[in-house]
């Protein structure tokens, strides 16, 4: 038997997907990486090379079938947002996103989507945001099991002492993405 916080989770996943999930390939300057979609919203961002890229793949087929190769309207919007975001355009994405987790993990998912660009915050800062201040190890659980990167911006959250940690897609790509960021955050990406 499911436990509750499992079966809310099955439930919210079984309920969810409009039509067959998608997966393609995209580069970047940081690399290729893997996006997953259904015609209504983004499943899953991750670079190429993550270690765990091939166990969120797997949970999604089992979930939702098999991911077939191509393109929908959601993935040619991710292209196109995602081109302007490393050409220093814009880091607008309004991309609809489905991610499932705990009723925890989706509060620190939403938090990360206010950090402004250009600017960071603790793991501890979050925790306060969502009114769990004494769950800053918890916060960085959740921004681990985010499965939609740059989008909910997980780069963007760092050690207390300000150092770069936790990074799935590496902290060389993190720390490139911050300095990206804040190279554009008070030029083009404010006039998005």
């Amino acid at each position: 038997m499911l436990s509750t916080q499992a079966a809310v989770v099955a439930n919210r996943l079984g309920s969810v997907i409009d039509g067959k999930l998608v997966r393609t390939k995209i580069s970047t300057p940081l690399g290729s990486m893997i996006a997953v979609a259904d015609d209504a919203a983004l499943f899953l961002l991750e670079f190429e090379n993550r270690v765990a890229l091939t166990g969120e793949l797997r949970r999604l087929e089992r979930n939702f079938g098999l991911i077939g190769s191509g393109g929908n309207t959601v993935l040619e919007m991710l292209i196109s947002q995602l081109d302007d975001y490393f050409a220093g355009e814009s880091a607008d994405f309004q991309i609809p996103t489905t991610q499932h987790g705990t009723v925890f993990e989706e509060s620190v998912w939403r938090a990360l989507r206010q950090i402004p660009l250009g600017q960071t915050r603790s793991y501890g800062d979050i925790a306060e945001v969502i009114g769990q201040p004494a769950k800053s190890r918890e916060v960085g659980q959740a921004n681990g099991a985010n499965k939609i990167s740059l989008v909910v911006p997980c780069h963007r959250v760092i050690g207390s002492d300000g150092s770069l940690v936790g990074y799935g897609g590496g902290i060389w790509r993190k720390k490139w993405l911050l300095d990206h960021e804040r190279r554009y955050a008070w030029t083009s990406f404010e006039h998005s």
